[in-house]
């Protein structure tokens, strides 16, 4: 698909021999248009569907990089129902491995994570059952991971 869009874009280019910058402009902007729609929904086809609540965790995980192998995190957050993030997360809890001075970087590794993996592709059910539910989301290293509604 990209090859295709490539060469009618140079195709658009030689047939009219580019007589005003604007025209190359046009076809750069079509382009480039073209190529980020197409990504776009790539990535959005490559998310699976969550549809049990362990699966936040599981596609949270997927881009979360401690910085350490078994540091704690508990972020705090919500969701709607297609799987957006609502406000802000909220670090609860940080504990590296690595001592106090990288529990900083260990909470901001966690919020990139949620800002990278989110919005998740969360099943008609699952949406509707947890959509504006706070969730407290507890990591030990990247294989574990508990969820549970704060009091």
């Amino acid at each position: 698909m990209r090859r295709t869009e490539i060469l009618i874009a140079s195709e658009a280019k030689q047939s009219r021999g580019c007589r005003a910058p604007y025209d190359s402009w046009i076809a750069a902007s079509a382009l480039l248009l073209a190529l980020s729609i197409a990504s776009a929904s790539q990535a959005v086809e490559a998310r699976p569907e969550v549809s049990r609540v362990h699966g936040i965790a599981t596609g949270i995980a997927a881009c979360w990089r401690p910085p350490h192998d078994d540091d704690q995190v508990t972020v705090r957050v919500s969701f709607t129902q297609e799987g957006a993030v609502i406000g802000e997360p909220r670090i609860v809890y940080a504990h590296s491995s690595g001592g106090r001075a990288d529990d900083a970087e260990l909470a901001q590794s966690m919020l990139a994570a949620v800002h990278n993996c989110t919005p998740l592709h969360f099943s008609t059910r699952l949406g509707s059952a947890i959509a504006g539910q706070v969730l407290d989301v507890r990591f030990i290293g990247r294989n574990r991971a508990t969820i549970v509604a704060p009091p």
